[in-house]
């Protein structure tokens, strides 16, 4: 679907959409993938850090079926993403001052206090935020859009990695209050421009008399039931974030504390990561429109699968930086396939509620996940931890393989990986 046939008004919710996303994505890049070196710089353990994941992922995840129900019956389903934004965003802030104003053995507590609170924040408009992508951007053109939407993205973060890069040499705490006060601006300047966006909205559900939260909560459950597909997904789901969850948190620790590489560094791993994503997105997002979600998600997910065994096998600060590489390149196409299949298979009536049901439940297994690499890590060490991740992702992605169906799927061989592979078909308009 070309470009032109869009309304003046739909191009600009478009463009603006991915504006948005640019300002939200330098926001988390620049501060977020440091926050656990911030805590080992604060004195934090292998199983604080554990928590510094995990408490954010299960608590942040409580309210999205309660948000979700609350926003079907919003008239503006912008509220909830708005005011979220704004609250989650401005607790980096509070992140730069807070820990300083209490004694040193209450800090690192203190941060994973302040770091569930801002994801508890940012989740409480996900459904609704879902939900406004879904009606905005036709299903025809997803690969194609968020494939570009992600470009900039990525460029946006990698922009912000650089920053960060420089300003990790400073010295701390200086060095972090400035990230985490850079953060806080350029995300509530995203949560700004979300608020002016014209989205297309689908009516507000009315609310009917003699209905109770609990009874919703019942109905949604016993409507799940009926969805096979959405069943099925969640259930590979769980087992793949728990093997992801188990052992990611930990390879910066791995890699400052056994291997010996410089905090700094850890920034410009960020870097390759990104830059490589960026390399990857229409590449991938192209195969998503011809070949359907689940084939990217299954040619990626075995990238995925391969990351944790790369961590066990390296024995040096340096060979982590072709691991980022392939970081990239993997994560690149599994998260963009993910969203999208997650916008197909959830119903367009009750898309909110669905999204709100299934993070929470990848919540509890993005939390078990790094509690448990937190301990066993201190028991067993890092190295066994990376091999069980693996062996837990590889059953996710089975169990996704054999349980999930795509109906806009085709056959796609190896070949059609290759770029050459795709020069004959004729290539869908850009964006």
């Amino acid at each position: 679907m070309a470009a032109f046939m869009f309304s003046p008004k739909t191009r600009k919710a478009m463009k603006l959409n991915t504006v948005e996303g640019g300002f939200a994505v330098a926001a988390e890049n620049l501060a977020a993938p440091y926050l656990s070196l911030f805590a080992l710089a604060l004195g934090a353990t292998p199983s604080q850090i554990g928590m510094l994941t995990a408490f954010p992922n299960l608590i942040g995840n409580l309210l999205q079926i309660p948000a979700g129900l609350w926003s079907e019956r919003m008239k503006d389903k912008r509220i909830l993403p708005t005011v979220g934004g704004y609250t989650a965003r401005a607790t980096w802030a509070l992140l730069a001052v807070v820990p300083f104003l209490v004694p040193a053995q209450y800090r690192v507590g203190v941060v994973i206090f302040l770091a569930t609170f801002r994801i508890l924040a940012a989740n409480i408009g996900v459904p609704a935020w879902t939900a406004l992508q879904a009606d905005l951007i036709p299903k025809s053109i997803r690969g194609r859009y968020y494939a570009n939407r992600n470009m900039v993205c990525n460029i946006s973060a990698l922009l912000a990695t650089f920053v960060a890069t420089f300003l990790l040499g400073l010295r701390f705490p200086l060095n972090f209050q400035i990230i985490f006060g850079g953060a806080a601006v350029l995300g509530l300047t995203a949560s700004y421009i979300f608020s002016t966006i014209d989205f297309a909205q689908s009516p507000p559900k009315p609310k009917q008399a003699g209905t109770t939260f609990r009874s919703k909560v019942k109905d949604f459950w016993r409507e799940v039931g009926t969805q096979r597909a959405f069943r099925n997904y969640v259930a590979s789901s769980l087992i793949w974030n728990f093997g992801v969850n188990l052992a990611s948190s930990f390879f910066v620790v791995y890699f400052v504390e056994d291997l010996g590489g410089a905090a700094g560094y850890w920034a410009v791993l960020s870097g390759i990561n990104l830059a490589t994503q960026v390399l990857v997105q229409r590449y991938w997002g192209r195969l998503a429109d011809v070949f359907g979600q689940k084939n990217v998600m299954l040619a990626s997910g075995i990238g995925v699968v391969v990351l944790p065994l790369l961590w066990w096998g390296t024995r040096n600060a340096w060979f982590p930086f072709l691991i980022y590489a392939i970081n990239g390149l993997a994560w690149g196409g599994y998260n963009l396939a993910a969203f999208n299949l997650l916008l197909e298979i959830t119903p367009d009536d009750n898309r909110t509620v669905y999204v709100g049901g299934y993070n929470t439940l990848m919540g509890v297994a993005m939390a078990v996940g790094p509690l448990a690499g937190g301990f066993a890590a201190e028991i067993f060490g890092l190295r066994l931890l990376f091999l069980t991740s693996g062996l837990f992702r590889a059953l996710g992605l089975y169990m996704f393989y054999r349980l999930v169906e795509d109906a806009t799927q085709k056959r796609m061989g190896l070949k059609d990986l290759l770029p050459q592979g795709r020069s004959a078909r004729q290539r869908p308009t850009e964006l």
